[in-house]
């Protein structure tokens, strides 16, 4: 699997390595759970680190491909691409400004850390970031680089 995903009660975290078009169908798959028991659309919470690669185009296209379904079932899409210096904010930018530019509006937020995730959304949200972010860390997901064999998504 190339990427580790976690779940609670109304949110999602997935740590991604390289992305295989399988790997989306098993996110699809923890939203659309969390659709189902709660009867709500998910917070979702993906982490890039910093020495993982982009995915090929064709992984790229597929995930495009399944993008409606995802916005149908996030109440909000963080994607938390790491990194330093100017590369890196402009990187956050340019999917900043994919995502707003394709997507409804205050739906999907890049950030350069984890701790920029419950500062972007309302009191009321905040506790389910900080809750699927606590269910992350424990289980290893919000440091270090991509595990080994796992390398890149959004």
């Amino acid at each position: 699997m190339a990427c580790e995903i976690v779940s609670t009660d109304r949110a999602v975290f997935a740590l991604w390595g390289k992305p295989e078009a399988e790997d989306f169908d098993k996110v699809l798959v923890a939203l659309q759970s969390v659709f189902k028991q709660s009867g709500k659309a998910a917070l979702y919470v993906t982490r890039v680190p910093v020495d993982a690669p982009a995915p090929s185009p064709e992984v790229r296209k597929y995930l495009d491909s399944l993008m409606p379904r995802f916005v149908d079932l996030c109440s909000t899409y963080h994607v938390i691409l790491e990194g330093q210096g100017f590369l890196a904010a402009l990187k956050r930018g340019v999917l900043t400004s994919l995502f707003q530019i394709r997507w409804r509006r205050g739906t999907f937020f890049v950030h350069a850390t984890n701790n920029e995730v419950a500062l972007s959304l309302p009191s009321q949200d905040q506790v389910r970031a900080a809750e699927i972010l606590r269910v992350a860390q424990r289980k290893g997901l919000l440091s270090g680089p991509a595990p080994a064999g796992i390398s890149s998504a959004l």
